[in-house]
């Protein structure tokens, strides 16, 4: 039975909203809350584990709008969290995901939430180039073929696309099937 003082999912999506008016902001969190709901699922968690891993994903760049400076970056949200209550599991994530703050990502969440944080991103920008402007059309070589183009969403590192994929122990191409699959399921709440 989950526990009342912790804050859920319609409290973390209320406070993702609160602190980001951006819309992209509010679809990015949704996405990659999406991915790694997805992974923990495969991962046989229990559907407690499986709501607050995606809370993590969701809440991963809470500061952003407010505090995107690299060096404060997660560091600001994640003193939110634990100020608010969340677990410690999130709180931890959500600190490690920037690489800037130089916190090792030690626990299976640490290393999904960075996994798929750059690369949910970078998939809409390969779905929105394809003709049908779907995810569910998107291909491992399609990605491929823009992560070549150093001018196609040039704010995404490569090097985090392909780490995060190492991260959590997959090839590539494996990673971003994944992904595929599990953004595909949120699609429609975020015009994809």
């Amino acid at each position: 039975m989950p526990n009342p003082t912790v804050p859920g999912r319609s409290e973390a999506l209320a406070l993702l909203h609160d602190w980001n008016e951006n819309p992209s902001l509010r679809k990015h969190g949704l996405l990659v809350e999406a991915g790694v709901r997805g992974y923990a699922a495969d991962d046989g968690l229990d559907g407690e584990t499986v709501e607050r891993w995606g809370i993590a994903g969701l809440l991963h760049d809470l500061d952003y709008e407010r505090h995107p400076d690299p060096a404060t970056h997660g560091a600001i949200g994640a003193d939110e969290l634990a100020r608010l209550g969340y677990a410690d599991e999130v709180v931890h994530a959500v600190r490690a995901h920037n690489d800037a703050l130089g916190i090792p990502r030690t626990s299976r969440l640490d290393h999904l939430v960075y996994a798929c944080d750059e690369l949910a991103g970078f998939l809409v920008a390969v779905a929105l180039m394809r003709p049908t402007r779907r995810m569910a059309d998107v291909e491992p070589a399609n990605v491929r073929k823009r992560m070549k183009d150093k001018a196609f969403a040039r704010a995404v590192p490569r090097e985090m696309l392909l780490a995060g994929a190492q991260e959590i122990g997959l090839e590539f191409d494996a990673h971003v099937s994944n992904m595929v699959r599990y953004l595909t399921l949120v699609a429609p709440e975020v015009g994809l």
